[in-house]
């Protein structure tokens, strides 16, 4: 998974920490603060079945 992301506040690029079970199919929602701003973000982190990951990062 690339773990870089934009922040919806600052617009900073950060890091997603990988708080995510890469064996568990389906959407998985948790809270991380932004590095720069400390606002907090809503982060979905969507796995396939096929293992495929996507990251999503919204105002929390």
């Amino acid at each position: 998974m690339d773990g870089e992301v934009e922040c919806p506040f600052c617009g900073e690029p950060g890091e997603v920490a990988a708080d995510y079970d890469p064996d568990a199919s389906g959407a998985q929602v948790f809270v991380q603060d932004c590095a720069v701003c400390c606002n907090p973000w809503s982060v979905t982190v969507q796995v396939g079945a096929d293992g495929e990951v996507s990251v999503r990062v919204d105002r929390g």
